[in-house]
């Protein structure tokens, strides 16, 4: 295994051997802990499968109870170690991805639920996950694997604002609703609610909002728009920010259009609240800056070099793509 932890062979071999009690699962886990050490195994397939068997086999009852919060932890460590160690690492971040869902999805049950004593158990090592990852975009800013994980990780914390629950053979499950025709439903309902102003800006000016309400979910979106507008500005042609910026936009469109409005009613909306916080004349207004950003570095450097100019004219090149991304999907929604 330290050799080849690629060879299924000898993984399956250890299997048997913790299923005949030869091996004891925790200390096998710890062993794999110690073959990814070296930067070379850390995409081995075969390691990682390993890990995830002997995670299910130690934790036999992990599809209807939690996993502990302590052991994701420190799993996730282990597989932000394997990232940093090995770029790329696509088996350590679908990894990550399944260790993060077994906490979400109990986490939107919860919060469909109303709450739950479980809420902040569950919560904390998804806002720890959140904030490694955003660390690690900071540094990595072209690494659509990490960047794809902390998407997840928003979704996850999203809770019953993003999700619904649907009816399935013996019970009931908890499904993304995250379509563009869910989208331009709800978009709908809220006219024909006669809700006309912002629900997220209206949320906005709420102080300390309670985990998993809709305030809490509205502020951690509006923040990572912030956080990816600083980012695109400040490393102009990088595709990877570019559609970050759109998953943002989206789930701020979705958010918007939640038919909830918790100050109580629309009489209490400040009058100068805008219809809808991010739309195409906010996304215009904001693409208006990048090109003028442009056109003063452009005067400002006339002998700049050929690679300074190109990433000048990535840049405008991807603004234009998300202008014609939102505008899409407003037309889309006007039509529905």
């Amino acid at each position: 295994m330290i050799l080849c932890p690629d060879s299924f062979m000898a993984v399956n071999a250890r299997k048997r051997l913790v299923l005949e009690g030869h091996l004891d699962a925790q200390k096998e886990i710890k062993y794999l802990d110690m073959i990814l050490t070296f930067p070379r195994n850390c995409k081995s397939s075969g390691a990682w499968y390993h890990r995830k068997w002997l995670l299910c086999y130690i934790h036999k009852d992990h599809e209807t109870v939690p996993l502990d919060p302590t052991i994701v932890e420190e799993q996730l460590q282990v597989c932000h170690q394997a990232a940093e160690r090995y770029p790329k690492c696509y088996y350590a971040w679908t990894m990550r991805h399944w260790l993060v869902e077994q906490l979400g999805k109990y986490w939107w049950q919860a919060s469909v639920d109303n709450g739950s004593p479980i809420q902040d158990v569950l919560l904390e090592p998804l806002e720890r996950e959140l904030s490694r990852m955003r660390s690690h975009m900071d540094r990595n800013i072209s690494d659509h694997s990490a960047q794809q994980h902390l998407q997840q990780c928003m979704l996850q914390l999203g809770g019953r604002w993003v999700v619904q629950e649907v009816p399935v053979a013996g019970g009931k499950d908890m499904v993304l609703q995250w379509s563009r025709q869910e989208l331009a439903r709800r978009r709908k309902r809220k006219e024909e609610v006669g809700i006309t102003k912002s629900t997220v800006q209206n949320v906005l000016e709420t102080k300390d909002p309670r985990k998993g309400s809709y305030a809490w979910v509205v502020h951690l979106w509006v923040t990572e728009l912030g956080r990816i507008r600083g980012l695109v500005e400040l490393y102009p042609g990088h595709e990877s920010l570019w559609y970050h910026l759109r998953f943002v936009y989206y789930g701020l469109r979705w958010l918007d259009s939640e038919t909830l409005v918790p100050a109580g009613s629309e009489d209490s909306i400040d009058k100068e609240v805008e219809a809808e916080f991010v739309s195409h004349a906010t996304e215009e207004a904001y693409a208006q800056t990048i090109f003028r950003g442009r056109e003063t570095n452009a005067n400002a450097g006339a002998r700049a070099e050929q690679t300074v100019e190109n990433t000048r004219d990535l840049q405008s090149h991807l603004c234009r793509q998300y202008l014609l991304f939102v505008r899409q999907l407003d037309d889309a929604d006007s039509e529905k």
